[in-house]
């Protein structure tokens, strides 16, 4: 059963669509029950498209949905864009069949330009090479920009060599396509009824602009966007500001918000809501609410805090009776979070920011 909120984004609105969903309060749900009424209505020689970020998130709309039909794609981006884009149309630009590089080969590259440096974790630092909208490279994420350009122009050579591209060219590329050839963003836009895109807080710039050049192209093919931006983790992988504003500007988008929550305490709900200004009063209506788990504020300085984590670990450990696995570190940042995996890592098997690549 839907709740009103539910029900009202999935059912009730039509056209394009903006949902904010605090944790718990039934975004897969909702994205869900709005497929299956789409699908009701989906006119013949139509489809739909439901992107996600993870392969995994993909498997589980997949398994919750439950579906045969063959008139929906359930999957990430990037495999959107290489089905739908980049397959049917790189001839546009004389571009080799599309292959995605594969892991034997990035170490393959590592290991004959060992005397470049890519620090611990080599191949996060070659996922960082990317270009921005207009092709040039993208020197955002360092400080040296001479060896980027010069690791970067090795790193292209590579894949040019290869016959094949990674995650980024695909985006790079199919934006190309479809910023600069309108018959392509139409034909796309003709295919699908609806659009949905799961956490949609996390798109990029390529993924934003690729989508609304397909919207601008017609008005009957509409858009479903799901997820909540305070829950944003790829701001490090080029996540867009203020997705949700720009986005109800750019597609006409209602923004409807899930205000109902079925996960978690309430101790633990009010908790997470005053960190963030402006939060919705949220209700809970979880099987869970009156149970008390304590929440610990504590403030730290640079010089203490590894220690204090450390030291609440052991503490979990011997008196909570917990497992490591139990146990998760959150960061509001990448820097923060390396430099505790790193001081953990002295003593326990940390997985995460700082793993060594073999």
């Amino acid at each position: 059963m839907l709740n009103s909120r539910q029900k009202k984004a999935a059912f009730e609105i039509s056209g394009n669509t903006i949902v904010s969903a605090s944790p718990g309060t039934g975004k897969t749900k909702t994205l869900i029950a709005r497929a299956q009424k789409k699908l009701e209505s989906i006119p013949k020689h139509k489809s739909l498209a439901l992107i996600t970020y993870t392969n995994a998130a993909a498997d589980e709309i997949a398994s919750r949905l439950n579906t045969d039909d063959k008139d929906i794609f359930i999957g990430t981006i990037h495999r959107f864009c290489l089905e739908f884009i980049l397959r049917p149309f790189s001839w546009i630009y004389k571009w080799h069949k599309p292959r995605i590089i594969s892991y034997d080969e990035l170490k393959e590259f590592i290991e004959i330009n060992s005397d470049i440096e890519l620090g611990d974790n080599p191949l996060d630092e070659l996922s960082k090479i990317k270009r921005l909208l207009n092709g040039d490279l993208d020197c955002s994420n360092t400080d040296n920009i001479e060896s980027w350009i010069y690791i970067s122009e090795l790193y292209f050579n590579f894949l040019r060599d290869k016959k094949a591209i990674d995650f980024n060219e695909i985006l790079f590329k199919s934006h190309k396509i479809v910023s600069e050839n309108d018959f392509v963003a139409q034909s796309i836009a003709n295919k699908f009824y609806e659009i949905s895109i799961d956490e949609f807080q996390d798109t990029n710039i390529f993924q934003y602009e690729i989508l609304k050049a397909i919207r601008n192209e017609s008005e009957d093919c509409t858009f479903f966007m799901v997820g909540d931006e305070k829950q944003k983790i790829y701001a490090f992988a080029g996540a867009i500001d203020n997705a949700f504003s720009r986005a109800s500007y750019d597609f006409q988008a209602e923004i409807e918000n899930l205000d109902t929550t079925y996960r978690s305490t309430t101790n633990i709900v009010k908790g997470y809501s005053i960190l963030f200004k402006d939060h919705i009063e949220l209700q809970n209506d979880s099987k869970y609410k009156d149970f008390n788990f304590d929440i610990v504020i504590c403030e730290t300085k640079n010089d203490n805090n590894n220690d204090y984590i450390a030291n609440t670990i052991a503490k979990l450990i011997s008196d909570g009776k917990a497992e490591l696995s139990d146990i998760a570190i959150l960061t509001t940042s990448w820097r923060d979070a390396y430099f505790i995996s790193k001081s953990l890592r002295q003593k326990y098997h940390v997985v995460g920011l700082g793993c060594k690549f073999q």
